[in-house]
């Protein structure tokens, strides 16, 4: 049992560092580039093990329901929701950027009561409440006027459209039966990538190309290896071991990752107001997540 909760953690911290990087990189490398080759490198290093995936893929497209929810996952889970992360992360601080990224059950709350129309109830809409208002609190910095005033933070505005995005994957997001997990992420990836190439191609023609030191390869590395892989492998071990409601609660820690990571390395301190957003918003989640979960169970 204790090596699923560690397992789950160790997932975690491993994700918080993208928040991080996000920010350093941020005048290195386009946000189109570090996701490409972030998502490249997942791809080089799962592809020797990876003989089966064409059956796999077959299956897929067999099956229009399946295969239309595929595309719409790989679109969103990775082409569109960690280069919104790196876009973001030119213009916010990543403790922010972790803060919105735990808003996505608030999201999947709302997106399974408006288009599937699934019943919630009203302790769990009470969550959404509350993490709303440390969501709002955040990205106007505890004044409202900011809204009327047009002054938000652009990058807080990306990280929220990253955080939907993130939500509609996990809405859509349906794996055949018979189909591992893994097989089925190394599939997400490789149509992600097709999807980011003209995009990684633009960049290149019109010369962005990123500065190439061993600083920026070791954080491309690291995303690609172990925020991709190593950490979708622990979270999963974790799910096996001590479930699935269990293991989610570890994700909610993310911004404390996050800033003990930009505390080790850049002496980064907290405030007010990013203490409050985060109790707000870590209430507001824990609530969705143990009664939505206590509602499936009945």
């Amino acid at each position: 049992m204790v090596r699923g909760y560690i397992y789950s953690l160790l997932a975690v911290a491993l994700w918080s560092a993208n928040f991080v990087i996000a920010n350093v990189v941020s005048s290195e490398i386009t946000p189109i580039e570090l996701s490409f080759y972030r998502w490249l490198i997942a791809f080089m290093v799962l592809l020797p093990f990876m003989r089966s995936a064409l059956n796999s893929a077959k299956t897929i497209v067999k099956d229009r329901t399946i295969f239309l929810s595929f595309i719409a996952a790989s679109l969103l889970g990775i082409s569109t929701f960690n280069t919104l992360i790196y876009m973001a992360g030119r213009y916010t601080s990543s403790i922010n950027m972790s803060l919105i990224a735990v808003m996505s059950p608030a999201f999947i709350t709302i997106i399974n009561r408006i288009f599937l129309g699934r019943p919630v109830r009203g302790i769990t809409w009470f969550g959404v409440l509350l993490a709303t208002v440390g969501c709002v609190v955040l990205i106007t910095k505890g004044n409202l006027t900011i809204l009327t005033g047009l002054q938000v933070s652009l990058g807080d505005i990306l990280m929220l459209f990253s955080a939907i995005s993130f939500s509609v994957y996990a809405v859509v997001q349906r794996i055949p039966k018979g189909m591992s997990h893994i097989e089925y992420l190394f599939l997400m990836i490789f149509a992600g990538l097709v999807a980011l190439f003209p995009f990684y191609l633009t960049d290149m023609f019109i010369g962005n190309n990123f500065h190439v030191n061993l600083t920026t390869l070791s954080y491309i590395l690291y995303l690609g290896i172990f925020s991709s892989l190593i950490a979708f492998y622990l979270w999963n071990r974790s799910i096996g071991i001590i479930g699935s409601m269990q293991t989610g609660v570890a994700y909610y820690l993310l911004p404390l990752f996050v800033f003990l990571i930009d505390y080790i390395a850049f002496r980064t301190e907290l405030n007010n107001l990013i203490v409050s957003s985060f109790l707000l918003i870590f209430g507001g989640v824990i609530i969705i997540h143990f009664t939505r979960h206590e509602k499936r169970a009945k």
